[in-house]
């Protein structure tokens, strides 16, 4: 069975940082500095022996209906997992598990009936393997030590699609007035999954997923030299801090978007 901790309606002053055997995890999520009450984001981690299991839903539709929106789909990551033994990982195992998880929490959500979604990204690893599951624009970074991009998912978002398609540049994208749009929730009879493919990591490899409350206010190059080498604890609190001084302290030349902020990042030890 795997070691798992959850995190719903998370207020947190500090990333935390925990070691599960080889893989060492820091986690941070805290709700929007112009809001009191609901942190919409969900979040939860699970590790075996050689495998590991990250996963961030970022609720849309409204506080009550957002936050239980993500806090559902995250429940029933942990529902389908949580009694998964290491003689039944495989990436084929995985995979079967994740696409289950989007379709029973698309199906739970249409059935509320109250008009609300998630964002939700999946990040399973497999011995030196890891693939990527998403719906919506949390997204995901696995990069080595010297900064280079091992794997990076597109937000399923106009924007997202703009800077894709060379469109749109990272800076220009920031600051457009439909940043926030979404073309693909969970909770959506639309709904599409995102599979990405299989990435073989290397031994130093971070691997970073995140809600847009970081995207928002960080650009990439500067996730990326906060993420790439040294501490987990110094790059989550590098990024924590950044993000939350550019919600507060706005600079119309930098980003910077008041939201709820969650990131794991994970490595090998």
């Amino acid at each position: 069975m795997p070691e798992y901790k959850t995190y719903f309606d998370h207020h947190a002053a500090r990333p935390e940082v925990t070691r599960v055997g080889k893989k060492e995890i820091a986690t941070f999520s805290l709700g929007s500095p112009e809001k009191d009450d609901k942190n919409e984001d969900s979040v939860v981690w699970m590790a075996w022996e050689d495998a590991l299991l990250l996963a961030i839903a970022d609720g849309v539709g409204g506080q009550a209906g957002g936050s239980g929106a993500s806090m559902l789909t995250i429940q029933i990551v942990t529902d389908v997992f949580k009694n998964m033994d290491v003689e039944q990982i495989s990436m084929d195992a995985f995979r079967e598990g994740v696409l289950n998880v989007f379709e029973r929490a698309n199906r739970e959500i249409q059935d509320i009936g109250i008009g609300s979604g998630t964002t939700l990204t999946i990040v399973t690893v497999e011995g030196k393997f890891a693939r990527v599951f998403s719906v919506g624009d949390s997204s995901t970074l696995i990069c080595g030590n010297k900064g280079k991009i091992r794997f990076i998912n597109t937000p399923h978002s106009p924007t997202g699609y703009a800077i894709a398609a060379g469109v749109l540049d990272e800076n220009d994208a920031l600051h457009h007035a439909e940043r926030h749009l979404l073309s693909n929730l969970v909770g959506s009879p639309d709904m599409h999954i995102d599979i990405g493919p299989t990435v073989k990591l290397s031994t130093r490899d971070r691997i970073l997923i995140a809600s847009d409350g970081l995207w928002d206010n960080m650009y990439q190059e500067e996730i990326i030299a906060s993420v790439r080498k040294g501490s987990l604890r110094k790059a989550a609190d590098a990024m924590q801090n950044t993000c939350r001084s550019r919600m507060v302290e706005k600079d119309e030349n930098l980003p910077g978007h008041a939201d709820d902020l969650s990131f794991l990042i994970a490595r090998r030890v």
